[in-house]
């Protein structure tokens, strides 16, 4: 087999989701599992781009940037409703290994030279913070180890500026850009980056942007913007809704195969045919992981709030408790809570901190309209 023929025989998918987009996401993450498809985060490990709902002009620019780090051979799927995220899929697919299709860019030399290994994102920002190594292959939910969810460093592709998080500097010498610089909270005159996360990154709100100002790898002051169309609220199973921030809060902290198996007990959950004891079994020994606990024990930690009160640690504990036993559905204002709260949340806290806490309020934004005023 040439090397386009291996880059093609195995789609990985970069998802990217609109603020309408969540039922089509889990539609094509579903399809994604059943099939042996790998999830990629970041452009370079991708070669089938997937935006799910309608974008709109705010978030389609973003889209736009991270398409054009996809490298060749590639294509693009737009997936509107969920019910035609199977077609799309294919569709997509088919362009993809026949070396046509829309959005599909030829292969030359070059870029299969130039092609990253699989697993090896591209690293734009300043920050490269390293992750533990997790093994990506799938492990059933009674074997997941119970220390085997790293803590919240995230990877260079985790935080990776190809993944559309924008650094602005202080200015130029000689081409090159520079940062400011300013006291720190101790007094200290140390240079200021700023930076925005998001809005499009691997298990990220969609539609979110923080805005930053980092001192060192510390950020000192946060602003958060909301972009794209909003959509109707997701309505789902409480236990479904618990698994799918359980998945991305472990896939932020670098379990991949913890994330994969909390993905396909969701799916199993909204099918109705979830297994019990195999849930029990995974809920267990994520409670029993010393490691999990210490990548969010203290991050986020909020007094009260709609179904946010306590630290990271504990919201992940409620979830679990909720994907076992079910529960009420969120509250209506919990989505509003967790934005204005966000910002007092990371500032203060290192770089690498920050997805942690994110992920661990599970904000919908598209709950946002159904909150008066």
């Amino acid at each position: 087999m040439d090397m386009t023929s291996w880059l093609r025989a195995t789609p990985r998918l970069l998802v990217i989701t609109a603020r309408n987009g969540r039922p089509a996401r889990l539609a094509v993450e579903r399809l994604a599992r059943e099939r042996g498809w790998e999830l990629a985060a970041a452009p370079a490990d991708a070669d089938l781009l997937v935006v799910c709902g309608a974008p709109g002009p705010g978030l389609g620019d973003a889209i736009e940037r991270i398409w054009s780090q996809v490298p060749a051979p590639r294509a693009r799927a737009d997936v509107g409703p969920a019910d035609g995220a199977r077609d799309e899929l294919d569709r997509a697919y088919r362009g993809l290994r026949g070396g046509s299709g829309a959005g599909h860019a030829s292969v030359s030399s070059a870029t299969e030279e130039a092609r990253p290994e699989p697993g090896r994102g591209t690293v734009a920002s300043a920050h490269e913070v390293k992750a533990h190594e997790v093994p990506a292959d799938e492990v059933p939910a009674d074997e997941v180890p119970a220390d085997e969810v790293p803590g919240h460093e995230m990877s260079g592709h985790e935080m990776s500026g190809g993944h559309d998080m924008h650094m602005m500097h202080g200015g130029e010498v000689a081409g090159l850009p520079m940062a400011d610089r300013a006291p720190d909270r101790d007094g200290l005159t140390l240079d200021v980056l700023q930076m925005s996360l998001g809005p499009v990154l691997s298990d990220w709100p969609a539609g979110l942007v923080v805005h930053v100002t980092l001192q060192g790898d510390v950020v000192q002051a946060a602003r958060v913007e909301v972009v794209g169309e909003p959509g109707p609220a997701w309505e789902c199973p409480p236990a479904a809704a618990a698994l799918d921030g359980l998945a991305q809060l472990l896939a932020v902290c670098g379990s991949s195969t913890a994330a994969r198996t909390a993905r396909r007990l969701r799916d199993d959950v909204l099918a109705g045919t979830v297994d019990s004891a195999v849930l029990h079994r995974f809920a267990r020994r994520l409670r029993r992981s010393r490691t999990l606990r210490w990548a969010t024990d203290g991050l986020g930690k909020l007094d009260d709030g709609p179904d946010l009160a306590g630290d990271a640690t504990a919201r992940w504990l409620r979830w679990l408790d909720t994907a076992e036993h079910g529960g009420p559905a969120p509250d209506a204002g919990r989505a509003a809570a967790a934005l204005t709260a966000l910002a007092g949340l990371v500032e203060g806290r290192e770089l690498a901190s920050v997805r942690v806490v994110v992920a661990s309020l599970d904000m919908d934004l598209d709950a946002l309209m159904m909150v008066p005023g």
